[in-house]
């Protein structure tokens, strides 16, 4: 008695062109960010800090509410930009809590 193969059919989802855009920015925002933090620069971009991953949040929504494809790269690109967004506010709050004059 043989056992019966499986076929993996072609069902594969293709991702969403929301979602992977806002993954992208995602990933171009955390290096900007990171590239602004290890060189020490007195002013960060805007762009990197705050523009990019709005964007890249309201991308992400759009690629999730989406019908009949991959919804991978949208929760990535969703995940990472809202912590994008998080660690910008803890660090303004960090900031502001620093008292340079007794």
């Amino acid at each position: 008695m043989e056992l019966g193969i499986k076929k993996k059919r072609g069902n594969r989802r293709l991702p969403t062109i929301s979602g992977f855009l806002s993954f992208l920015i995602a990933l171009i925002s955390l290096a900007g960010l990171n590239v602004a933090l290890l060189i020490k620069n007195s002013e960060f971009p805007g762009l990197f800090i705050l523009q990019l991953p709005i964007v890249g949040f309201f991308l992400g929504l759009a690629g999730l509410v989406t019908l009949r494809r991959s919804r991978l790269y949208a929760i990535w690109g969703l995940s990472l930009n809202i912590f994008l967004l998080i660690f910008t506010l803890l660090m303004v709050i960090a900031s502001l809590s620093i008292n340079p004059k007794p």
